[in-house]
């Protein structure tokens, strides 16, 4: 398997390039990381950014792989050698919703999206977790946009309009977490659109944009492009090095934390009929919602054992899709109240991938 080494690759010290170096003032962009420390390592060590490189970091470091910490230790220690950039993406805006408002919508769209592996990567005894605060500053401190002379660093998109005509504050939403119609349309921005967010099984590189998610968390690929040259450096999932660390570490995905946040939840049920329902609570394994009506039904619209899939949350760019089972059903203070034990939900509503129970990613 290509860019497969030994557990140490952690620790390797990554040289830093003569100043005399023909290779000197590289810019380099790496795609979505999402927790995958072992492959950043790997990558990082074989690009060797020197001091007077730049490397753009395009968003989404957490969430989902094995080590959201120790992506962000290594990004912090990165930018001790050399000159990087890094950009904010949807996981990370999910985080911070979560550091601010624990009960907020965000922060529970933030666990249902993978963010129970971030929390479980920052844990300690007892169930606790801790997040150093030179990691809270670097969330806080992450840009929407870079741009050179010749590109356009986003996250996810950019609206299609002039560049100059973007407002950071009224289109962030779209700059973290567009899909369509910008990945379809041929509109020619002033610059290239560098991005990532959309998981892709090679790179596109397309005249108007060029997408550098390879879906490394989906055993996928980790890809670098040094835009100098167009050259492409990409280090593979490491399926033995993933099984390994989970098995070292098994509480991984049994990290449950649970939040009261208020999400409407759409459900249909076996004979295909959809109910309304709002939460009570949830976490990355089940949801406890109740009947959206004031008035209790006379008898339970859903039973026990009742398989069902639906829609939780709204906002068409949040809304996360899921297939469970009715786990308990019970009647409390005049509410009736349903206990959904999670199978699987999709990250976000395009329903492109599936994150199964506790963490566990399937691409279908």
């Amino acid at each position: 398997m290509s860019g497969v080494v030994s557990r140490n690759a952690l620790n390797l010290k990554w040289r830093l390039k003569a100043p005399n170096d023909e290779s000197s003032n590289v810019l380099y962009a790496i795609g979505d990381i999402h927790g995958c420390a072992h492959e950043l390592g790997l990558l990082i060590s074989k690009i060797a950014p020197g001091a007077s490189d730049t490397v753009v970091f395009l968003g989404d470091y957490i969430d989902r792989g094995p080590d959201s910490k120790n992506v962000i230790e290594q990004i912090l220690r990165l930018s001790k050698i050399t000159n990087v950039v890094t950009l904010k993406g949807n996981h990370e805006a999910l985080f911070l919703d979560f550091l601010e408002s624990p009960q907020s919508v965000g922060a529970g769209l933030f666990i249902l999206n993978g963010g129970a592996a971030t929390i479980a990567s920052y844990a300690g005894p007892g169930g606790t977790f801790e997040i150093p605060q030179s990691h809270i500053d670097f969330l806080y401190a992450l840009k929407l946009m870079h741009e050179t002379e010749h590109h356009y660093f986003v996250h996810a998109g950019v609206p299609l309009k002039p560049l100059s005509q973007i407002d950071l504050k009224n289109d962030e939403q779209f700059l973290l977490w567009t899909r369509q119609p910008f990945l379809s349309s041929d509109f020619k921005w002033e610059k290239r659109i560098v991005h990532g967010h959309t998981p892709v099984k090679d790179v596109e590189l397309k005249v108007n944009r060029i997408n550098i998610d390879t879906g490394c968390v989906y055993d996928g690929f980790l890809t670098a492009i040094e835009l100098t040259t167009g050259r492409l450096i990409q280090i593979e999932r490491d399926r033995d090095y993933a099984a390994a660390s989970k098995t070292a570490s098994p509480d991984v995905d049994r990290v449950a934390v649970r939040f009261a946040g208020r999400l409407p939840v759409y459900v249909r049920n076996d004979q295909q009929k959809t109910l309304q329902f709002e939460t009570l609570n949830y976490n990355q394994f089940g949801i406890l919602m109740k009947e959206a009506s004031s008035r209790m039904a006379a008898d339970p619209i859903l039973v026990v054992g009742e398989h069902v899939t639906g829609v939780i949350g709204a906002n068409t760019q949040t809304a996360i899709q899921f297939e469970g089972v009715i786990a308990r059903i019970e009647t409390r203070k005049e509410m009736r109240l349903y206990g959904v034990r999670l199978e699987r939900v999709t990250n976000g509503n395009d329903g492109r991938e599936w994150i199964e129970r506790a963490g566990v990613t399937k691409r279908n």
